[in-house]
């Protein structure tokens, strides 16, 4: 549960950061502008931030019915799947720094680079802590 408390602290904190002034959720559906993309990248990673851990609860919950007759290997296997995620956390953040790491740092196509390789490999975690159980 910390992971995920901490891990949800960090989105909203983030979204602040990168976002202070959001009056309203953006229009994607019709993307005209770098702007506009910038804001619907954003807004897709902070929804696949909180799908994410979304998916860890299940997971989790999925380990507590399948693991009731024996509860502690249950949540010992929660235990390894939350150390590996916290892992996968360091190191998605990682592999998209290097990836935008030509841009300049905290201009826009940083950040939206940043966001959309966070979006991308948050897809693909989601995807495995489903596939779990």
């Amino acid at each position: 549960m910390k992971i995920i408390n901490i891990v949800m602290l960090l989105v909203s904190v983030t979204s602040c950061m990168i976002h202070p002034l959001r009056a309203a959720e953006p229009d994607c559906s019709a993307i005209e502008t770098s702007a506009q993309l910038d804001n619907c990248i954003h807004k897709d990673t902070m929804n696949s931030e909180i799908t994410l851990v979304n998916e860890l609860k299940n997971f989790e919950n999925r380990v507590m019915q399948l693991y009731s007759a024996d509860l502690a290997l249950g949540q010992e296997f929660i235990a390894v799947v939350r150390e590996a995620q916290n892992a996968w956390l360091v190191f998605r953040d990682k592999s998209c720094k290097i990836e935008a790491f030509e841009i300049e740092k905290d201009s826009a196509a940083y950040i939206t680079t940043i966001n959309n390789c966070t979006l991308q490999m948050n897809s693909k975690r989601i995807e495995v802590l489903n596939n779990l159980l």
